[in-house]
């Protein structure tokens, strides 16, 4: 280990399993983040090393861990360990055991669905975990990618495009504002457009139909990145209460009407703050903002008189 400053110490021993990059110790969080790619390393319990100290003596997978959809075999590998012992401990003489071993390491990796599975769960992963999405946004996106990888409707198509659109579906079916320029961002291989049009496929294809976000839940992410007040955040929350449910705001963008709504309920608080900071703490533009404000504003007055 080689302490870099106060905070960080650099871990030599340890390399992260997406990208195989050095991990660093955060001394204050007590979290260990891989110097590359960003992700958080989750770390095991002690109840768990326990067991897969046990099951490593006895030559056996530990089969005792819950199962996942974020791990390609659901958690539910069939592996032949290294040691020549059977579940009991007692040594196992039989020569046929070694053909058998080396037999199921060709009949894993040669799998291309579990080598498709294991490509993408690790992307997905990787996203999810930069983002800070939590892990129920992951295995959903895991489950998305799945049906259609059984589908068959993955093959000739990018693997990264569908694995972004994955996590674009998942955000929705569980009401968490995001962005695609984001997703593209992170996810490199993948632009907005394909990303776009692999979500209309996955809808297409699974047969779901597209989820209309409520407003209201992009208004505490946006105060958050603008740095609003919480009176300023409420205000906006009533504003959207009151207007949200006239035609004239129908096909809206959700994130567009939560920017506008904050925008005005910083002027009515007299909050110090400008159209800018929260177009980008929103990622829209300042002139989406006006023509959303203009048409709340008179909606309100319409109420009123």
């Amino acid at each position: 280990m080689l302490a870099t400053n106060n905070q960080f110490c650099i871990l030599d021993e340890f390399m992260c399993n997406v990208c195989k990059g050095k991990l660093l110790l955060d001394a204050e969080k007590d979290e260990k983040i891989c110097s590359s790619c960003g992700i958080v390393v989750r770390e095991s319990n002690s109840l768990s090393s326990d067991v897969e100290s046990i099951t490593e003596k006895a030559g056996m997978t530990n089969a005792l861990e819950s199962t996942s959809l974020m791990m390609y075999d659901i958690g539910l590998p069939t592996v032949i360990g290294n040691r020549n012992v059977d579940a009991t401990g007692r040594h196992i003489h039989d020569p046929e055991i070694d053909r058998l071993r080396r037999l199921n390491r060709f009949t894993i990796s040669s799998n291309p669905k579990m080598k498709n599975l294991n490509k993408s769960v690790g992307e997905i992963r990787r996203i999810t975990e930069i983002m800070g999405l939590n892990s129920l946004v992951a295995e959903r996106a895991c489950y998305i990618y799945r049906k259609i990888l059984n589908k068959g409707a993955i093959r000739g198509r990018s693997i990264s495009g569908i694995v972004s659109a994955s996590i674009c579906v998942a955000c929705e079916d569980m009401s968490i504002p995001i962005s695609i320029d984001k997703i593209a961002e992170i996810a490199q291989s993948a632009t907005k457009k394909s990303i776009n049009h692999y979500y209309k496929f996955i809808l297409r294809e699974l047969k779901m139909s597209g989820k209309v976000l409520n407003p209201t839940y992009c208004i505490s992410q946006i105060a958050r990145r603008a740095a609003l007040s919480a009176k300023a955040e409420r205000k906006a929350l009533r504003i959207l209460e009151a207007v949200q449910c006239n035609p004239e705001l129908s096909g809206k963008k959700p994130i567009s009407l939560a920017a506008a709504a904050l925008y005005l309920a910083v002027c009515e608080v007299k909050e110090n703050t400008t159209q800018l900071r929260i177009a980008i703490a929103a990622g829209i533009t300042t002139i989406t903002i006006r023509k959303r404000s203009v048409e709340i504003s008179q909606i309100l007055n319409n109420l009123k008189s």
